[in-house]
């Protein structure tokens, strides 16, 4: 398997994302709010991890930090390394399916060997801080650093024993208000390639229908080796009025970040794409406007 070497020699800060073609302009979102609250003294180390991104894409999302000197974006094809794996990806409601791409993140440690920590990010976020700041935690007896799922978290105590019942048992994790969101993760690369090899990570992949897919399975993986972050890093609005049920050291958590989030996360139901009269639309098109694909992002009809 080829490996990626870092881009600088000095304050590499690596992002690594996965995604396909249509994906693009929704990453080319993420990005922009990077560049915006980024600072001169870092180095910004893009990863795309992809089986393909059309030409002219990839040249729009290049034009984007042509007068940056301190960023960096490379696609890097996994074809290879995942050929013959079949994802589960079925919507668990049926009529639809996500892509292939969300299992890609588990390829990282053996892809970026080079790396001590790398963050991974979803195409479906702005980023409203200096990213390089999630890399001034200690990480190194975790296998990632993640916020949890305050959403499943709950629904958990609202009485979804299904829920709970699964991720206790089926994932095994100890305390389900630890279950985690994949969406911001910081991988500790050295310590997962000490412990696992890309095979042993894809076969763990495929071996069942993981309910949420790709973060079930991290959830499976690294289990009590998780550094919990604070919500700002992984803001997702609460649109079904439903934290309350959370314990009330968990719901002021989830609050105190509402005040002022530093990754907004537009999961699920929430799309500003979508729906332009969303609470944290206003964030998202601040930035989109920016981009090469402003026109394409108005007519965007993507699954998430």
């Amino acid at each position: 398997m080829e490996k990626i070497i870092p881009a600088f020699y000095e304050n590499n800060v690596p992002i690594c994302f996965s995604v396909n073609d249509k994906y693009v302009p929704l990453l080319a979102v993420t990005i922009q709010s990077m560049i915006d609250n980024s600072s001169d003294k870092n180095n910004y180390d893009i990863v795309i991890l992809t089986t393909g991104i059309d030409a002219r894409n990839q040249m729009l999302l290049y034009s984007m930090i042509a007068s940056h000197k301190n960023f960096s974006i490379r696609f890097f094809n996994v074809g290879s390394s995942v050929y013959g794996y079949n994802f589960y990806i079925e919507h668990p409601k049926g009529g639809t399916k996500y892509s292939n791409e969300i299992y890609f993140r588990v390829l990282v440690p053996s892809l970026m060997p080079d790396y001590d920590y790398v963050i991974f990010l979803d195409a479906d976020l702005v980023v409203n801080a200096d990213i390089a700041d999630l890399l001034k935690e200690d990480y190194s007896n975790s296998l990632v650093g993640a916020v949890r799922d305050y959403e499943g978290i709950a629904a958990c105590y609202n009485n979804n024993l299904e829920r709970t019942k699964y991720r206790l048992n089926e994932i095994g994790i100890k305390n389900f208000e630890n279950y985690f969101v994949s969406g911001v993760l910081v991988i500790n690369t050295k310590m997962f390639n000490s412990l696992f090899s890309a095979e042993d990570l894809m076969r763990m992949a495929v071996s069942k229908n993981w309910i949420q897919f790709d973060q079930d399975l991290l959830n499976f993986i690294c289990k009590d080796k998780v550094k919990i972050l604070g919500a700002e890093w992984d803001f997702v609005e609460d649109i079904y009025g439903q934290y309350q049920s959370m314990p009330q050291n968990l719901f002021d958590e989830y609050t105190e970040s509402e005040e002022n989030p530093k990754i907004i996360h537009y999961s699920g139901a929430r799309k500003p794409w979508k729906n332009r009269t969303s609470k944290y639309s206003a964030e998202f098109w601040k930035y989109a406007e920016k981009t090469p694909f402003k026109n394409t992002l108005n007519h965007l009809k993507v699954v998430l």
